[in-house]
């Protein structure tokens, strides 16, 4: 690899490791709201009689971008779960080659999931649904995990050309 595609390589992994960053922060966020407004709305309906309106609603758009927001992080940490006891025993070199493909397969899926998302939220942009509680439109949800997932792509292309270095360097 040229020093000039290393450096480039290297200013692209600096990029997605701080969106990843926000994501990831923007994801505990959202975690932390809905513990509070699952314990407000307890406290509220026991001891008042009055529980929040919508709180079913929060509780889904929230945890959505919690999950969505943090895939990315925890794919830049291999943080996911990954059975290789048959690809343990092979050569080095291999496993690099089997985790580059495989990342590169994951790309691709998450590429079409990625664009079916935006078109996914586009329809709802369009058709202006909402929440029946809240009135909270949904489209801006989905392309916030239309955005996770595209950065998840970018974490996976990356983590693929690194696999393919390996495999080739040794």
């Amino acid at each position: 690899m040229s020093p000039r595609s290393k450096r480039s390589l290297q200013l692209a992994e600096k990029y997605v490791w701080a969106v990843s960053k926000v994501f990831d922060a923007v994801a505990g966020i959202s975690l932390l709201a809905v513990m509070f407004l699952v314990v407000l709305n307890i406290i509220l309906r026991a001891f008042f009689k009055s529980p929040i309106l919508g709180t079913y609603e929060f509780v889904g758009f929230l945890t959505s971008l919690a999950v969505g927001l943090a895939l990315a992080h925890c794919a830049l940490k291999n943080g996911h779960i990954a059975v290789g006891f048959l690809v343990a025993k092979l050569p080095e070199r291999v496993r690099a080659c089997i985790d580059g493909l495989t990342n590169i397969l994951a790309a691709v899926f998450f590429v079409f999931c990625s664009w079916h998302m935006l078109e996914y939220a586009q329809s709802f942009a369009a058709s202006g649904e909402v929440g029946l509680t809240t009135k909270i439109p949904f489209y801006p949800f989905v392309y916030g995990l239309a955005a996770a997932l595209g950065l998840l792509c970018l974490v996976l292309i990356l983590r693929a050309v690194e696999m393919v270095g390996m495999a080739v360097r040794r």
